[in-house]
């Protein structure tokens, strides 16, 4: 047993005593005083006195009738254990919080386990010289006699009394024995209904507390459903969530890229107060978020703050025909988390993982007929009005110019076509600014479908071959592509499956010489796509090379870059020398040594023709 701390000069007692005298017992019945002191307890109790101050008023009333000047109450915990309940000094007043520290019934308080294993009282007259107290405790509180009793209720030891005159001796009689047992008899009877009234109070209030929960949740789930039904999107349910809640609500992926977050706006946030990469990275919370699962769908990370480790966050784990899908996060900011939050957040990530399913089986469903629209339109398997006019639902306007972008995909694809199409069509969205475009995906190629808003200008063509090739170029870890093909401008439903099958002809070309770079314009193929289509590669190839042999080599090649700039000046001698830099009467020297040197006429229609398809071979053959 733990005797109370006592400090400071000793006082006359209330008996008139001085304080180095030992203490002598009254010669009066006392049991009258006894009553009298549970009347003045009932009267507290009846006057809604919480269970501490009662307890304080027994160990109040126990030194006033047995004369003692301190004493100490402890109680029977759950574990067994024996723990101070309350206290009281003559000269301190009311020490129940040094007395809450203590504990009795230890190892080496044989003189507490006594009380308790016999059931009755205990008295040690002699402290310094009895073996049963425990040693240390004693010494230090400076206890001399001390009278220990029991508080028993149905045969079961549910506490202890102590009392004694601290510091100072004291002979206890019998009669003080037998009067501090019946009053620890009358105590365990009002402290055993005293602790059961509290017991009731507390189940009553957990009841509450309960159903308060219940109507609560109710109420949020109500509020959810009607949300959902009435169309809101997600943005829109995390925001609710945010206002149910009270405190900042975040929305993340796998990645915890923050898809969508919402914050009281008394907090004045400007951006989403996500849980950092800092945090994420402690094992403890890393650990936390692995053992997410559906029987532990959230958890407080980190579990306790340090410096420098900012808020605590409240992690719930969406889950999404049975796969992790992302978090939903509530933050403590503001105001506590609250053990509330963690079912406002669990029902919120569950009505969340079903609007996330729901959109997309919303957007898979749109993106099938879309990709059937698409199919109709570059087939011509529909009526021409019939395209015009189921053209708008899929934001597709075809009164106006549009492009064809024909991606043509590996052998050994790297992810399925239609994670394919999704990520081509977010690259266009990223690096021209622009929604994502309409797209099909088919046997071995992707075809993207491309407004023209400049009504198909050249400039605007080369502005999109550019930006194509900047797409494609964003492709390359990603995706396995071959040829990249650019259709001319549509400007009738009719105008799409011409196009379609221009670019799988070129396509073909460009799979014919092995060529799988950069991007291609059908319209700079010309006579070139005419005859490769007829299958003739290897001997147009020949052509090509037999055509310009004789001066490949001539004057270290200059006559070959000659003849090639006036080939694409169009015959013209001006442009020519422009393109080259030199004077035009140069030009016309070196279109008189490959006259004699060819045989032919290079300013002829024929040959001009001919010189601009053998090149044409060439340079393709060479990519």
């Amino acid at each position: 047993m733990a005797p109370l701390p006592s400090t400071g000069t000793e006082t006359p007692s209330p008996h008139g005593r001085s304080s180095d005298e030992a203490v002598r017992p009254p010669t009066r019945p006392r049991e009258r005083d006894v009553i009298t002191a549970f009347a003045e307890i009932t009267g507290e109790a009846i006057g809604d006195a919480d269970l501490e101050q009662l307890l304080r008023s027994v160990c109040v009333k126990l030194c006033d009738v047995i004369g003692g000047s301190r004493s100490s109450l402890y109680l029977k915990r759950p574990d067994g254990r024996f723990r101070g309940a309350a206290g009281h000094c003559t000269d301190q007043g009311d020490i129940t919080e040094a007395v809450k520290r203590q504990e009795t019934g230890i190892a080496g308080d044989r003189f507490g386990r006594e009380i308790i294993e016999t059931a009755r009282p205990v008295l040690i007259s002699d402290v310094a010289n009895d073996p049963r107290p425990h040693r240390r405790t004693m010494e230090h509180w400076r206890v001399r006699a001390m009278l220990g009793v029991p508080l028993v209720f149905d045969r079961d030891v549910i506490g202890l009394l102590f009392v004694d005159n601290k510091d100072r001796e004291r002979v206890y009689t019998q009669e003080d024995i037998e009067i501090a047992e019946m009053f620890a008899q009358l105590s365990a009877l009002f402290i055993s209904q005293a602790m059961l009234n509290v017991r009731l109070r507390s189940q009553a209030s957990e009841i509450a507390r309960s159903r308060n929960t219940l109507a609560y949740l109710a109420d949020v789930h109500r509020k959810l459903t009607n949300a959902v039904l009435e169309g809101a999107d997600i943005h829109s349910v995390v925001a609710l969530l945010s206002d149910l809640s009270a405190k900042p609500v975040v929305l993340y992926d796998e990645e915890f890229r923050v898809l969508a977050w919402s914050a009281p706006a008394t907090l004045g946030l400007e951006r989403p107060p996500a849980i950092s990469e800092q945090i994420r990275g402690m094992p403890s919370v890393e650990a936390e978020l692995a053992a997410l699962s559906p029987e532990r769908p959230s958890a407080v990370v980190p579990p306790t703050l340090s410096v420098g480790l900012g808020r605590r966050h409240l992690m719930c784990r969406l889950v999404i025909e049975g796969k992790p899908n992302g978090y939903l996060g509530i933050v403590e900011v503001g105001r506590s988390l609250e053990p509330v939050d963690a079912n406002l957040a669990e029902h919120g990530a569950t009505v969340l993982s079903l609007q996330i399913l729901s959109e997309r089986r919303q957007i898979e469903t749109q993106g099938q007929a879309r990709d059937d629209y698409l199919s109709d339109l570059l087939r011509n398997t529909r009526d021409k009005e019939h395209l015009l006019r189921r053209g708008p639902q899929f934001g597709i306007d075809l009164t106006h110019p549009h492009a064809l972008v024909r991606f043509a995909l590996s052998a050994n694809p790297r992810m399925t076509a239609s994670a394919a199409q999704r990520l081509v069509t977010r690259r266009f969205r990223e690096v021209m600014g622009i929604d994502e475009p309409a797209a099909v995906k088919l046997p071995g190629s992707i075809i993207v479908l491309l407004p023209l808003p400049a009504g198909g200008s050249a400039d605007e063509l080369r502005t999109v071959r550019d930006r194509v090739g900047q797409v494609r170029a964003t492709l390359k870890s990603d995706l396995s592509t071959a040829a990249t093909v650019i259709s001319g401008v549509c400007r009738e439903v009719t105008d799409f499956p011409q196009a379609s099958r221009e670019m799988r002809e070129v396509a073909d070309i460009a799979r014919s010489f092995d060529w799988d770079e950069g991007v291609l314009d059908v319209t700079e193929l010309g006579l070139l796509r005419v005859v490769v289509t007829s299958g003739r590669v290897k001997e147009a190839v020949r052509f090509a090379h037999d055509y310009v042999h004789a001066v490949r080599d001539a004057d270290g090649g200059v006559l070959l870059a000659t003849w090639r700039a006036f080939v694409a000046a169009e015959g013209r001698v001006q442009g020519a020398a422009l393109a080259l830099d030199v004077h035009e009467n140069t030009v016309r020297y070196r279109i008189g040594k490959i006259r004699e040197l060819t045989g032919l006429e290079p300013t002829s229609l024929d040959a001009l023709l001919s010189a601009r398809l053998a090149f044409q071979i060439l340079d393709f053959a060479t990519r």
